[in-house]
This record gives structure tokens, sequence and C-alpha cells, in this order.
């Protein structure tokens, strides 16, 4: 009788249990990587037959999202350039966005440029070449999508008896021809 006990006790509580599970809980979970995709929105990710609309709507969301790493507190004003850039003999066309981003005085933009490089490098981009100076830093950073390389430009100017500022310059991959 106590064998056929315990097994009773055994199935009601499979039973009681059978439906229940953890909220979020899954028989299969899946893990997840948060740090990549809280910087996914920092890299573009173009289609493989990318259009002359794709472009600019890609290489704007990027261009703000990268913007976005500077506290909007310190931005006093944002000089947009942005623009579809015709084909040469040397090289396709594309679109390019170049905002210059003046920032409040005091303002560290040299630091600030370092850190939006580590988080960029983070999120995918590749670090090609930097410079710096005790007031200024450039690095130029790649990164390949679907539809071909993006590159982008980051330069902190803290010249002394000008404003802080930032230049964004980013650019599509070549649009087909």
């Amino acid at each position: 009788m106590p064998r056929v006990l315990g097994a009773t006790a055994v199935v009601i509580t499979s039973l009681a249990l059978g439906g229940c599970g953890l909220v979020g809980s899954s028989a299969t979970p899946q893990p997840t990587n948060t740090l990549s995709s809280a910087l996914a929105a920092l890299v573009p990710t173009y289609p493989a037959h990318l259009t002359a609309a794709e472009a600019k709507s890609e290489t704007v969301r990027t261009a703000d999202a990268i913007q976005a790493l500077i506290a909007s507190t310190n931005v006093l004003y944002v000089d947009d350039k942005s623009r579809a850039i015709a084909a040469t003999k040397t090289t396709g066309a594309y679109y390019g966005v170049e905002r210059a981003i003046t920032t409040a005085s005091g303002f560290d933009v040299v630091e600030q440029g370092q850190a939006m490089e580590k988080l960029l490098v983070q999120a995918g981009w590749i670090e090609r070449n930097t410079s710096t100076t005790t007031a200024s830093y450039t690095v130029a950073m790649s990164t390949y999508t679907n539809a071909g390389a993006s590159v982008l430009l980051l330069e902190a100017d803290a010249t002394a008896g000008a404003p802080p500022a930032i230049v964004l310059e980013l650019e599509s991959p070549d649009l087909p021809k």
C-alpha cells in the first residue's frame, strides 16, 4: 500500500505541475546576447540589392543611433549635410551623412570620441586608423554588410578658442550601377 500512495503522489504532482511553467520559460531556452542586441542599432544592415531609398534610410538611421551616443544635453547644434553622392569615374554612387555636432563648452569631445569608438567596435565596426592629440581624436572604421562595405569617420575637435565638436561621416555601400 505505501508503494501505491507514493506512485499516486508522483502522478498527482506531475498532473498538477504539467501545465505550469515559469513565466518566460521554455522547454528549449535559447541564450540571449543582450550586448550585441543593445549595440545592433550602431551597425547598418543594408539588403544585398541596395536601392537609393534603402541606402538613405539605413545610413540616416545608423547615423542617428551613433549620434545618440552623445548625451543630448551636451549637444548645442547639429549641422547636417546628408545627401546622395553621384558616381565618378573611380567611385560608385552612395548615400553619405556628414554631421558637425557642436557640443557644450567644457564637454570633453576627445574622451567622448574614444568612448564612442569602443562601443562601435563592440557593435561590429572594424577600426582602420586612429589619430590622437591633446586637442583632437580621429578614427576611421568600416563594417561589411550584405550590400558591401560601409565606412565611418569620427573626428573630435577640442581646439582652444573654438566650440568643442564631433564630426560624424558615414557612407553607405556603393549603389548598383
